[in-house]
């Protein structure tokens, strides 16, 4: 459960300064910050997963209340993922014609304030269930 805080924590300041670099327009520094966010991303998303899956894993008791909270913040936690995968995948073919990369930054602004929502909304999220 700290790793999940820790996780959070650490890719939420990496997200603001990576948008901070894009602004200043140091390609080279965001592009590897958000390559490694996003690939950090998948093993998190992996390693949630299949801790269910563990031997000996006893499953979280989540008050009925709270299931429509996690149902959203858990599906809103994967549009930025499938984004950034998207975004990045376009900027590594290197093809500036394509439709992605022509409107990378439109899509970039707009997966950045989900993401960030996500990343808060975890931290809210290990809050409740501490």
């Amino acid at each position: 459960m700290y790793v999940g805080l820790f996780w959070g924590v650490i890719s939420l300041c990496l997200l603001i300064f990576a948008w901070r670099l894009a602004i200043r327009n140091d390609v080279r520094r965001h592009r590897f910050i958000m390559i490694f966010l996003t690939a950090g991303a998948w093993i998190f998303i992996a390693s949630y997963l299949l801790r269910y899956y563990l031997p000996g894993y006893t499953a979280l008791e989540v008050p009925r209340h709270l299931v429509p909270w996690l149902a959203f913040h858990g599906s809103m936690g994967l549009v930025p993922l499938f984004g950034a995968t998207t975004l990045v995948w376009a900027r590594l073919r290197a093809d500036a014609t394509s439709h992605l990369n022509r409107r990378h930054r439109l899509y970039g602004r707009v997966l950045v304030a989900i993401w960030c929502f996500t990343h808060i909304g975890g931290v809210l999220n290990f809050f409740l269930f501490k």
